[in-house]
């Protein structure tokens, strides 16, 4: 019986948390997906109540006020597409880095494409990864000489 003990004492940091790259892009992804689908549940989910999120254009916005634009179709996603990411994790931190295509709508059913560059940390908390900032910014075409 000890020894069962101790096996699990031993394991359980390594079974009990799901904090490594993979979750931390597998979480990161879903995000994506529920901004896409407007599904506010998983955007309740995903993101931390004390989440901190600042847009390419500098405006900022809270865990509720996010949802709410999200909701009201203020902001909208069409497509979502990675070009590149990274995935860091420190204990229960994680950090994402990388560039975004991404299709937005705007309320008048005009699509843009925008570009973008951007860093943000997810905390473990709850059994889950939980997005608690997020910072990012537009990158423009490069200028012919």
């Amino acid at each position: 019986m000890k020894k069962v003990l101790m096996l699990l004492c031993f394991l359980a940091p390594m079974i009990g948390f799901a904090q490594n790259e993979e979750s931390l892009k597998e979480a990161e992804l879903n995000r994506f997906k529920v901004m896409v689908a407007k599904d506010i549940p998983g955007l309740q989910a995903v993101l931390h109540k004390e989440l901190v999120y600042f847009h390419s254009s500098g405006m900022q916005d809270s865990k509720d006020t996010y949802i709410a634009s999200i909701a009201s179709g203020k902001s909208s996603y069409v497509t979502i597409t990675p070009e590149e990411m990274q995935q860091r994790v420190y204990g229960k931190t994680g950090i994402n880095t990388g560039i975004l295509s991404i299709l937005q709508q705007a309320a008048d059913g005009v699509q843009t494409t925008i570009r973008l560059r951007f860093t943000d940390v997810f905390v473990y908390a709850d059994k889950r990864w939980q997005m608690v900032s997020w910072q990012s910014t537009k990158l423009v075409p490069a200028q012919k000489p």
